[in-house]
């Protein structure tokens, strides 16, 4: 504790050079103050000159007198003007403005990273602060562990009170706003929500309901699908069934979509108006009236939505936790998509491992708050590939495949391999590596026997890695190594050009240890038939004395997978292919939906008929 005392006199987080520019931007463009004023408080400024001067302009704001002329002479009067800087500071915030704010077209963007970078500073000042409190009660003596808690609880409330939530927008101001934006009326409306009961949530599609019994609580669901099959309509059908019939909360983060395009499917959905007249507002009569009781039915859900594109996990964590304590009736989270969330963990390890990660964290957070979450997920490319384009579960998994004639290492005999032809026709239990920690002295046998799951056959194009007369593997380009203690995939070192400085690990039976030797030439050799193999509860397996990364499959409860069989992205009207893939809680087994590419539309089949 010694060394705390250390960083007591370090400057606080702050940025006074975009304090400056934004109050510079307020004095030249006065008409945008009204969009500043939900977002900065004056706590969130730094300097005390520039909480002096943002404070007056609220206060001659209130006045509708906001200009330069007017704050001056409002200044001048109490003889505050001297004590900020005179009209030598005023000048020169101006002129900051404006050097960094060349074009006035791009104003708004600009404006929407400087009031980030301030909220960002001041949270981290927050924290600061409070964890300075938090310090200072551990160390008065005869308090309480209670007292001490309970107070520590009470600041920590008030930080996540003070924290800045502007992404977050519901639909009552995105509904305002898109009818302001259709009349050209000054004005915005505000409606109370509702609350609901605590019922089993219904997707309103009845053969999916069938098969999960509604969507269960605590469970991680993935909608997965080829690009443009119609994921994010899925889930905000889903959305719409569950707010028609009940009045529960739904909260949907949207990284792919603006809050607009969203509220622009729900509206399509809820009305059967025609996406594209709602986006260019073509509407007749008859549609407008129908739009507008469309609005009204829908101002009173109950519907968050964070168009934030660039989250992580931690991001989502802690905003789905502030939001549920908030309001105990949301009850419904969508995330749209997978592969678009950020990790923020150690740069050492690949995507993959990244995407596993992020999927537990989902479900774990699915578990706490106890709620079903959505998690749409594109597919991997493998699919691309196939002669059959029908979606299945190891489409999730981001792996490579092993070519035919490549032996895997068996468990009792260090000589004996076989082919994974033989693998198919035989439940033959395969070499795993159970611990893989520290990788260039691993003393002990920490081998463990692993039967293989499922093969999946498929034909690719097959490099060569050769590491010395006795060990060589074909990979597809897209299977991993270790490499520097890391899993790569072979394109990577395909594409480094050092290759002969590449690192793989080899296992020598003898010692039971495992050694790095180097590559000594990669090449493509032909396109043949390959097998993806997956192996149960761990990430990798021996082949051919080398370590290999093994298929892993998304952290979920339930998998479903939307599939076009005719693939005619001309018809109106599809008939599309919903495949339960996996499923925890009961069967699994496939239906069919009818989708409307014009209001974007999912129906039943029997409503159709």
């Amino acid at each position: 504790m010694k060394n705390f005392y250390k960083y007591t006199n370090l400057l606080l987080p702050q940025n006074y050079l975009a304090e400056e520019i934004l109050l510079g931007i307020i004095f030249i463009h006065p008409h945008i103050f009204y969009r500043i004023i939900s977002v900065i408080k004056t706590e969130y400024f730094y300097l005390e000159s520039h909480k002096i001067i943002y404070t007056y302009l609220l206060i001659i704001n209130q006045k509708n007198q906001l200009n330069i002329t007017e704050f001056l002479y409002t200044l001048a009067d109490i003889n505050i003007l001297y004590y900020i800087g005179g009209i030598t500071k005023i000048l020169d915030l101006m002129k900051q403005s404006q050097i960094f704010i060349i074009a006035s077209l791009n104003i708004n963007i600009y404006i929407k990273e400087i009031i980030k970078l301030i909220q960002y500073n001041y949270t981290k000042r927050l924290m600061i602060q409070y964890g300075y409190n938090i310090i200072k009660l551990a160390y008065i003596p005869k308090l309480s562990h209670h007292k001490i808690y309970n107070k520590a609880s009470h600041y920590l409330n008030i930080a996540e009170n003070k924290i800045p939530q502007n992404n977050i927008k519901t639909f009552q101001e995105l509904i305002s706003q898109f009818l302001l934006n259709i009349k050209s009326i000054d004005k915005q409306y505000k409606t109370n929500s509702h609350y609901q009961n605590n019922q089993l949530l219904k997707s309103g599609f009845l053969e999916l309901d069938k098969l999960i019994l509604g969507l269960p609580k605590g469970d991680l669901i993935i909608i997965a699908g080829r690009p443009s099959m119609g994921k994010t309509s899925l889930a905000i059908n889903i959305a719409y069934n569950i707010l028609h019939n009940k009045q529960d909360g739904i909260y949907i983060f949207s990284l792919e979509m603006s809050s607009k395009q969203i509220l622009n499917k729900f509206i399509s959905i809820a009305s059967n108006i025609p996406l594209k007249y709602i986006v260019v507002n073509s509407l007749n009569l008859i549609q407008w009236n129908n739009l507008i009781n469309t609005c009204y039915n829908l101002i009173n859900k109950q519907i968050y939505l964070d168009d934030n594109p660039n989250i992580s996990i931690d991001y989502i964590e802690y905003t789905s936790k502030i939001i549920k304590k908030n309001n105990k009736n949301i009850n419904l989270i969508i995330i749209d998509y997978l592969q678009l969330i950020q990790a923020n963990i150690s740069n050492k390890i690949n995507r993959t491992q990244e995407l596993s990660y992020i999927t537990r964290k989902l479900k774990l957070l699915a578990q706490y708050l106890y709620l079903p979450i959505i998690v749409l997920s594109q597919l991997n490319r493998n699919i691309e590939t196939r002669t059959n384009k029908q979606p299945i579960l190891s489409d999730l998994k981001e792996s490579g495949c092993i070519e035919c004639s490549i032996k895997i290492n068996l468990i009792r005999n260090i000589n004996n391999k076989i082919q994974i032809n033989n693998l198919i026709y035989n439940s033959i239990a395969i070499k795993d590596i159970k611990k893989i920690y520290k990788i260039a002295c691993l003393y002990e046998n920490n081998f463990k026997t692993c039967k293989y799951q499922k093969i999946y056959l498929s034909t690719k194009y097959h490099f060569l890695c050769t590491i010395n007369k006795k060990n060589h593997i074909l990979l597809t380009h897209n299977h991993k190594y270790i490499f520097n203690h890391n899993w790569t995939a072979n394109y990577l070192l395909l594409d480094n050009s050092c290759l002969n400085k590449n690192i793989l690990i080899h296992n020598c039976y003898r010692y039971n240890l495992i050694y790095s030797y180097y590559t000594q030439i990669i090449k493509f050799t032909n396109y043949n038939k390959s097998f993806d193999l997956n192996t149960q509860n761990y990430f990798h397996f021996m082949c051919n004395d080398i370590i290999l990364h093994n298929s892993i499959e998304q952290d979920s409860d339930i998998v479903m997978m939307i599939y076009d069989k005719n693939n005619n992205y001309y018809d109106k009207r599809k008939l599309l292919d919903i495949t339960l893939c996996k499923n925890r809680n009961g069967k699994i087994g496939s239906f069919k939906l009818v989708f409307s590419t014009e209001t974007t539309l999912f129906e039943n089949t029997n409503n159709t008929n």
